[in-house]
């Protein structure tokens, strides 16, 4: 009888972990489509509105959405004649944030060192954690051009895995197994092609 109770318990923890495993691949899965959506979104939001539609996402920035909270900002040609500024940039939508578990490991998108014109504008995110406006001091982002077309031409990409990285920190603690490379072997890749503004997912 105890043998019975101890092989059903194991089983039982071997269900559960699998379970587990499974509920965390799918936060992943999420996480990556709602990136990928808000990708082809700004590509559609530019050819639609003959805008420039930027999608940022926050960086080493000491706040809780670092490496986890994306949003749109767009630019539109004035109908006064005046020429685009800053101050005519405006968000579309509030932040997307990846779920807990989910993180970015990697990304090629330009840091916000790299001059647009007209210039991004602040950049302002709501901390929940510290319950405060906070001055995103690094971001990267891409920008779509009226065409569909990325800005400057060159291809990027994001990769999301299961993980976390402390605010402030450039390192990442992988919860999943790792690959060859010492990265989550577990990943969802968004690339956003150069020429064409199209997005193209890397899942194994």
């Amino acid at each position: 009888m105890l043998v019975v109770i101890s092989i059903m318990a194991t089983v039982t923890v071997a269900a559960f972990a699998g379970l587990f495993g499974v509920g965390v691949g799918f936060k992943l899965s999420g996480a990556g489509n709602r990136v990928s959506n808000l990708a082809l979104l700004a590509r559609q939001n530019s050819l639609a509105k003959n805008a420039m539609t930027a999608l940022v996402m926050i960086a080493n920035s000491d706040t809780e959405g670092d490496y986890r909270a994306f949003r749109l900002y767009e630019i539109v040609p004035r109908t006064d004649g005046q020429p685009l500024s800053s101050g005519d940039w405006s968000p579309i939508g509030s932040w997307e944030m990846t779920p807990d578990g989910v993180v970015v490991d990697t990304c090629s998108f330009p840091p916000n060192s790299a001059a647009v014109t007209p210039p991004m504008p602040q950049i302002i995110y709501h901390d929940t954690v510290l319950n405060r406006d906070s001055v995103v001091t690094n971001y990267q982002y891409v920008v779509f051009l009226p065409t569909g077309a990325l800005l400057g031409g060159t291809s990027s990409s994001v990769r999301l895995v299961q993980g976390f990285r402390t605010p402030g920190s450039q390192v990442t603690t992988y919860t999943s197994a790792r690959g060859g490379d010492g990265k989550g072997a577990d990943y969802y890749n968004v690339y956003v092609l150069g020429a064409s503004g199209r997005v193209k997912i890397d899942r194994p």
